[in-house]
């Protein structure tokens, strides 16, 4: 199953991409994120935590990453595995367009077909609101 979801937000991808990748911060300006942690630096192989509001804590590790580009993480699970992808494109007027694509496996795809699809669309979108608020929060300190 492949969930989808892009938004364009007003922001210089140098912010967008530190704000996006500092993992230890999204609770503090992510809805969507309760817990959050990065055991290392931000490249592949390191591994994180997250725990979403309202769900489960989930374990993870980077898989791709490519400054102010992409970066991608598996989450393997007894039940299935989520591949996640976020991808940054800097646009002009001082824009970047998001995209994150979500590939869900494994017994997980009737749970997140039924319960989480739409949720999970909705939470992006809001992340990336969030993001652009943060940007602009820091842009002016």
């Amino acid at each position: 199953m492949k969930i989808y979801g892009e938004r364009t937000i007003r922001g210089d991808i140098d912010n967008v991409w530190r704000i996006a990748t500092d993992v230890n911060a999204w609770p503090n300006w992510d809805p969507h994120e309760k817990t959050a942690k990065l055991h290392g630096p931000f490249a592949i192989g390191t591994k994180g935590y997250s725990q979403p509001r309202g769900g489960p804590a989930a374990q993870w590790i980077l898989t791709r990453v490519e400054d102010k580009k992409l970066w991608s993480l598996l989450n393997k699970m007894p039940v299935g595995t989520l591949d996640v992808e976020n991808r940054y494109e800097s646009l002009a007027g001082n824009k970047v367009r998001c995209e994150k694509t979500m590939i869900v496996s494994g017994l997980l795809v009737p749970l997140f077909w039924i319960h989480f699809a739409k949720l999970v669309k909705e939470d992006m979108q809001a992340t990336w609101e969030a993001l652009e608020k943060e940007v602009d929060r820091q842009s002016k300190q």
